[in-house]
């Protein structure tokens, strides 16, 4: 997937990001945007902490809503070669 086209892709903390950079460039304050996240996703919004470090963030200038990036291990490490050499040491080895 092209970066260019990920920016259109958000999964929901995205989108409760954009809802807080939104609130943020609408001149809310950062408890009116807490409770707005809240109203508007439930149990699903970002607590307290996110939703002000992210205002913060916005407030210092930042533009994108997307994590940065980070080092270390990959979360994920489900490939398609690790899904044939684990299947095939369980066929091989019961």
């Amino acid at each position: 997937m092209s970066s260019q086209f990920s920016l259109y892709v958000m999964d929901g903390r995205n989108e409760q990001r954009l809802a807080i950079k939104f609130c943020f460039k609408a001149g809310l304050s950062g408890t009116e945007t807490l409770a707005l996240v809240h109203k508007a996703y439930g149990n699903e919004a970002v607590n307290r902490s996110n939703v002000f470090r992210w205002y913060s963030q916005f407030r210092d200038g930042r533009e994108l809503v997307e994590d940065d990036e980070r080092g270390g291990c990959p979360k994920l490490t489900r490939t398609e070669v690790n899904i044939a050499a684990v299947a095939d040491l369980v066929k091989n080895d019961h």
